[in-house]
Parts: structure tokens; C-alpha cells; sequence
């Protein structure tokens, strides 16, 4: 009955999003002169499907949370984390940046960028995805941690999508080009509901990690069906071109995008894995209680790619030439980016044990660690979204070698930060607790460590990003906003006190913010033209 309500909601939430998407296109227009409404377009129709993409994932960790044991769960964090981010950045090759840069600049070279560039992948995923599952699995052995038989399994089922993926990134790269976010994003939402009903029928019928793999892969070779269609409709059929000159010229070029990503993900999320070998006995336990929180932060962290990509091929056409036009592009994204993370940050850090609680129910107890971890994360949030665009303005300026040292020095010092905290903590003090508040205070240092590199790279262009200017106004009123939540759970206890601090952070912050001088002339000049109303 459980299952049926829930597919009845997801029926009807798809409905308005289709009714949404078909009055969007009656009755919106673009105006090619106005570039700030373009850019809104992008990112606030790319956000708002993300958000209902992340709210049936919620629904889906609400129900795995409760249902599965925390160590059993662990094992599929591992295995979803390994392939469904590291081998996904590996195979994907930096590809689809490459691609919608290009075809931003030249739309004529599509087709047979396209058809390189899905060549290259498909050669990645069927030569190189299988030895590096094999490498993480013989090293978990021989440190004496071995993957328990279900966890192996699922990583190998896991390795089947990446191939439906592959093909899907490159069409949504195409789309990206052509500033219509929309489409991959409303594919997203398709997904999204595949795998929430995939995933939930897995959950009733037959609840076990390998059983959620498989509903991965089934939903990954649907999703790229229906990409495959979209393709001949909007652009050209599909090719796939075996050039090796073509491939071996995109390969260099290439390279340091995908190195940027890959490093990137090894000091934002490859402590689970040294948590993983070092954790003894409750090494999987741990993965859970350190994965959860990365879980809940992901609604917050929709909102970088959302914002970023809708101004990515703003930036690439403006860093040719119109450097006064690039920079103002890139300083007043990073105002609004900074004005959402800072909030996001403390009212995920004042909340963090309601939430933790909320999801996890009657497994509570083995999640407690999680509490602390999630009010530390939440910090990472601010330097998390001005590198995330700073990275994207370089590469716009072609830059991305560059931005390979900075991630170098990035990932290097997280691991071995965590490769100093996790062995102590866990196996000499014998607290595998603090070695996770460790671990969670190094991602902030490490994102801190990473800008102090981005930043002489963006002044030797003549756009440092003025990152302390820009950060005063909303971190006063979101530290306004965390006493009045504060106050608030403190004048009633539990339930009550913390959803009516939840109800109240907007509107303190937004007052907080106001009166700081937070909107002003050039703010309100901004939603002019993005109304379309500017003189």
C-alpha cells in the first residue's frame, strides 16, 4: 500500500512538472540582448527540477536509512561512491566540459565533436573502469579490510552503467552548449523518478544492496533511450567516430579537466575510503555514519552546478575579449553564490541532529557520530561554491592546466591530513568517532587550501574575485539567523522549536541581509533586467 501511494505521488508530481515544462514553452521568450535574464532562465529552471530530483532522493534515503542496517548500507556508499563518482569522472574524461565549450564557441564543429569525443568515452569505460574496480578491491584485501560479498558485487553490477551514461552526458553537453539546461534537467527529473520508483520497489520487494545496483542499471540504459531520441530530434543522429588523430589531439586537452574533477572528488570525498580501510572492525559502520551527512549536504550542493553551468558559456564567449564583461559576470555570480551558501551553512549546522534523527529513526543510535559531522560539514559550503565557479571561470579562460596544480596541492594535503588523522584516531586512540570530525574539519581546510591557489591565478588575468568583500553581509546575517534558530529550538524543545526555526531562518536572514545593505541599486537593477523590465 506503502508502494502505491507513493508511486500515486510521483505520478502526480511528474504531471505538474510536465503542465510546468509546456506552459514554460508558451509563453517564455529569450531576448538575446539581455543576458542576465538568460542566465537566471538557466540556472532557476535547471534548480528547481534538481530540487525535486533531490526531494525523491530524499524520500529514498528517508526509507534505505530505516530499513537497512547502517553497516549493510555502508557497503552500497562504497560501491555507489567508487563508480558512481570516481570511475563516472574517469570515463566521463573532462569530455562534456570540453564539448560544451566548443560548441559554445563553434557551433558548426557538433556533430563531429561529438562523435570524437563519445568514441573516447566508450574506449574509457570498456578499458578502463574494470581494472580500477579490481585495484580498490585486491587493496581492501591485502589491508586485511576485504569487501563483503555483497558490496563486491554491487560495484561490478554498478560498472554496466556506466556505458547508458556515458552516451547521456554527451547529449546533455550538447544541450548545454546551446544554453537549453532546461532539457537535460527535465531528463534528470525523468530519471530521477525511474530510480525513486526502481529503487523503492527493490526496497519492498526484495531489499538488498545488489538488488539496488541492478535497478541502477536498468534505469541508466532506459534514461539513455530516451537521450538517443531526444538527439535526433533536437540536433542530428547520433555518431560515433573512431578518428584516433582526433582523439589523440582531445586527449591533452582533455586531460587536465578530467585530472581537475578527479582531484577535486579525491579531497571532497576520498576520506571515505580511508575511513573505509583504517575503520577495523566497524569500518563499514563508519562509511555510513560519515556518508550520511555528504547525503543530506547534497541538496545544498545542487545549487553550484545549477548556478555555474547557465553562466559557463556566458563566460566562455566574454574571456576572448570583453574582460570588464567577464569579470562582472564572474564577481556578481559569486555574490548570489555566496548569499545562498552561508545560510544554507548554518541552518544545516543548527539542525544537523533533528535531521540526522529524522532520517534515520530507529537506527539513530548507531548515527549519533553522524550529528557532529554534519555541523562541520555544513562549513564547507561557502569556499565550496566560489570554487566551484572560480574553477569553471578558468577553464573558461583556458586556464585549466593551471587549475591541475591547484587540485594537486588541494587533494595532496587532504590526504595526507587524513591519512595522519584516520590511522590515529581510529586504530591508536582508539576513537573512530573523532577520526570522522577530523576528517570533516580537513575538507574545509582543503577548500580553503584550494582557493588560496585559485586566487593569484584569477589575479594574473586582471579578476581576483573579491571574496572577503562579497562574504561580510551574509555571513552577519546568517550568523543573525543561527541565534534566532537557536533561541527559537531553545524556547521549544524537539519537533516544535526546530521546525518553527526552520520557518523563521528565511525571513531573518532576508532581514538581516536587507539591513546590512545586502540589496541595493545594482541588486535591484539586476532583477530589472532579469524580469525584463530595464530601461
Amino acid at each position: 500500500m506503502r508502494l502505491l501511494w507513493l508511486t500515486a505521488a510521483l505520478l502526480g508530481i511528474l504531471a505538474l512538472a510536465g503542465l510546468a515544462a509546456a506552459l514554460w514553452r508558451r509563453f517564455y521568450r529569450d531576448d538575446p540582448a539581455n543576458a542576465a535574464r538568460r542566465v537566471f532562465k538557466n540556472s532557476a529552471v535547471t534548480f528547481a527540477l534538481r530540487m525535486v530530483v533531490k526531494a525523491m532522493d530524499m524520500v529514498v534515503l528517508f526509507i534505505l536509512a530505516g530499513t537497512l542496517a547502517a553497516g549493510v548500507l555502508g557497503d552500497y556508499d562504497l560501491a555507489a561512491l567508487l563508480v558512481g563518482q570516481y570511475l563516472v569522472i574517469f570515463t566521463e574524461f573532462g569530455l562534456g566540459v570540453l564539448l560544451t565549450r566548443e560548441v559554445a564557441r563553434d557551433p558548426g564543429a557538433a556533430r563531429r565533436l561529438l562523435g570524437v569525443t563519445l568514441a573516447l568515452r566508450l574506449l574509457l569505460v570498456l578499458a578502463g573502469a574494470l581494472p580500477v574496480a579490481l585495484l580498490v578491491a585486491g587493496a581492501y584485501w591485502a589491508l586485511g579490510q576485504p569487501l563483503s560479498p555483497a558490496g563486491a558485487t554491487a560495484i561490478f553490477v554498478l560498472l554496466l552503467t556506466l556505458g547508458p551514461g556515458a552516451y547521456s552526458g554527451a547529449v546533455t553537453a550538447l544541450y548545454n552548449a546551446s544554453e537549453r539546461m532546461e532539457v537535460p534537467a527535465l531528463m534528470e527529473l525523468v530519471t530521477a523518478a525511474l530510480n525513486f520508483l526502481a529503487r523503492v520497489a527493490v526496497i519492498a520487494l526484495i531489499p538488498s544492496i545488489v538488488g539496488l545496483a541492478w535497478a541502477a542499471v536498468a534505469v541508466s540504459t532506459v534514461t539513455a533511450g530516451a537521450f538517443f531520441m531526444l538527439q535526433r530530434r533536437h540536433f542530428f543522429p547520433p555518431t560515433v567516430s573512431f578518428d584516433r588523430a582526433a582523439m589523440g589531439a582531445l586527449v591533452p586537452v582533455a586531460l587536465p579537466l578530467m585530472l581537475n574533477n578527479l582531484l577535486s572528488a579525491v579531497f571532497f570525498r576520498f576520506d571515505v575510503f580511508i575511513v573505509r580501510a583504517f575503520g577495523g572492525a566497524a569500518a563499514t559502520l563508519l562509511v555510513a555514519q560519515y556518508t550520511r551527512p555528504y547525503q543530506l549536504l547534497n541538496i545544498a550542493m545542487i545549487v553550484p552546478p545549477a548556478v555555474t553551468f547557465a553562466v559557463f558559456p556566458l563566460l566562455s564567449r566574454r574571456a576572448g575579449g570583453d574582460r570588464a564583461g567577464f569579470a562582472a559576470a564572474q564577481n556578481r555570480t559569486l555574490q548570489i553564490l555566496l548569499a545562498l551558501a552561508f545560510p544554507l551553512a548554518m541552518g544545516l549546522s543548527v539542525l544537523a541532529y533533528d535531521l540526522i534523527r529524522l532520517f534515520t529513526r530507529s537506527q539513530f543510535q548507531d548515527y549519533q557520530p553522524s550529528v557532529p559531522v554534519l555541523a562541520i560539514l555544513a562549513w564547507f559550503l561557502p569556499l565550496s561554491f566560489a570554487n566551484g565557479l572560480l574553477q569553471y571561470a578558468l577553464i573558461a579562460l583556458d586556464r585549466q592546466r593551471a587549475i591541475t596544480r591547484a587540485f594537486v596541492i588541494g587533494a595532496a594535503f587532504n590526504l595526507v591530513a587524513n591519512l595522519i588523522v584516520v590511522p590515529a584516531a581510529t586504530l591508536a586512540l582508539g576513537r573512530p568517532d573523532w577520526a570522522l570530525y577530523a576528517a570533516a574539519g580537513i575538507t574545509i581546510l582543503s577548500e580553503l587550501v584550494l582557493y588560496l591557489v585559485f586566487r593569484p591565478l584569477l589575479r594574473s588575468e586582471g579578476m581576483p574575485p573579491p571574496l572577503l568583500a562579497l562574504s561580510w553581509r551574509p555571513a552577519l546575517a546568517a550568523l543573525a539567523m543561527g541565534a534566532a534558530m537557536i533561541g527559537l529550538k531553545a524556547l521549544a524543545p524537539d519537533w516544535p522549536g526546530s521546525v518553527a526555526a526552520a520557518l523563521t531562518a528565511p525571513l531573518v536572514y532576508g532581514g538581516a541581509l536587507w539591513a546590512l545593505g545586502g540589496f541595493g541599486a545594482e541588486e535591484r537593477a539586476l532583477a530589472l533586467r532579469i524580469l525584463g523590465r530595464a530601461p
